[in-house]
């Protein structure tokens, strides 16, 4: 009777154990899952990040043709020939949502499907 309780209570610690261990590896694959989703939401906002800078880069750029061209203007006396060509450049840079600079971030994009 006693080796009979003796092992039923050695049994039971075993499941205990084999239990807890179930529950540790879970936690730990819950915890790695977290973490590798967190990852991938820094990297999206930073890769988010990037692109705006990238277009507001192409806006300034587009605000300083537009700013070229009113100085050349003025400095030309009223000669509106470089107008014809800056004016609508700085406009499409201003308003397209396309990559248009090349830079090191275009060619960054340029394997990616969204780059344009």
């Amino acid at each position: 009777m006693a080796a009979r309780a003796e092992r039923l209570k050695i049994s039971t610690t075993e499941e205990n154990r084999a239990i807890k261990a179930l529950q540790e590896a879970e936690y730990i694959k819950g915890y790695m899952t977290a973490e590798l989703r967190e990852r991938e939401r820094r990297k999206r906002a930073r890769e988010r990040k990037k692109r705006k800078r990238y277009f507001l880069t192409q806006k300034l750029y587009g605000v300083a043709m537009l700013i070229l061209t009113a100085v050349s203007v003025k400095l030309l006396e009223g000669d509106i020939t470089a107008a014809f060509i800056l004016v609508p450049m700085g406009i499409v840079l201003i308003t397209s949502k396309e990559m248009l600079i090349v830079n090191k971030y275009f060619w960054e994009c340029e394997g990616k499907e969204w780059y344009l």
